[in-house]
């Protein structure tokens, strides 16, 4: 009796754990929200400061309004330009990790976790790609919402039932090359990101065994996306990580 309540509290602990980790990524999603907001409110008190201090420059001087008028049309002209849009895309990861009550047993490490794709920007984007790459490829592996190839049966995941907003490897960078280069490389059901909208590579798995472990255990997960606005690709804002000693 005495051993049945300890698993249960063990087992309420690791939820509490997993439901800490949760609220982490959120108060961080939370604090970004506010410090853009932040920054937007200081960009917009300086241009009103600008203006105002314009307006009174113009009104202590009527001259100089007179000359501007008439020079502006000349000026537009000459410096036509069309602004290109600035791309403005972030992603991060929201994951929990569920260990075994013992290291020495047979159960793995499980990572369950989503990534978040943010389109910030005022246009839409174009061909996105995502990279998940481990520092241990020799451990990478990931399943989900991952479509099956109908050419290469065995070297892909399968995709959950029921679940029709599948993700697909990009061709040639399939999970059977990822053991050996530590990367996958996704592309979602969709052709573009419209701006200021979110995807999300959702409900995937990271399955850590723990004969795949000596004495100690230091995995990491970085995700990246790419696009045809962003072909140098931009990392996300942080990390998937598993340390054990």
């Amino acid at each position: 009796m005495t051993e049945e309540r300890s698993n249960t509290q063990d087992k309420k602990m690791i939820q509490l754990n997993q439901k800490l980790l949760h609220y982490r990524s959120e108060v961080v999603k939370q604090d970004r929200i506010l410090a853009d907001q932040h920054k937007r409110l200081l960009d917009q008190d300086e241009v009103i400061h600008e203006l105002t201090a314009r307006i009174e420059e113009l009104a202590n001087n009527p001259a100089i309004a007179i000359q501007e008028e008439v020079a502006e049309p000349l000026k537009s002209e000459a410096n036509l330009k069309v602004e290109e849009p600035t791309i403005q895309i972030d992603s991060y990861f929201t994951y929990a990790i569920m260990a075994p009550f013992e290291t020495k047993d047979d159960e793995p490490f499980v990572i369950k976790g989503h990534m978040v794709i943010e389109n910030r920007s005022s246009s839409s984007f174009i061909n996105p790609v995502i990279c998940l790459s481990f520092n241990k490829p020799a451990l990478a592996n990931l399943s989900g919402r991952i479509e099956r190839s109908k050419t290469n049966l065995n070297q892909y995941s399968v995709s959950r039932d029921g679940v029709t907003d599948t993700w697909r490897f990009v061709e040639d960078k399939d999970d059977k090359q990822a053991k050996e280069t530590g990367q996958f490389w996704l592309t979602p059901p969709i052709d573009e990101i419209p701006a200021q909208s979110t995807i999300t590579f959702s409900d995937f798995e990271i399955i850590i065994p723990t004969q795949a472990q000596d004495k100690s255990l230091s995995l990491q997960v970085s995700g990246y996306v790419y696009g045809a606005e962003l072909p140098e690709g931009k990392a996300s804002l942080n990390t998937i990580t598993l340390t054990v000693s």
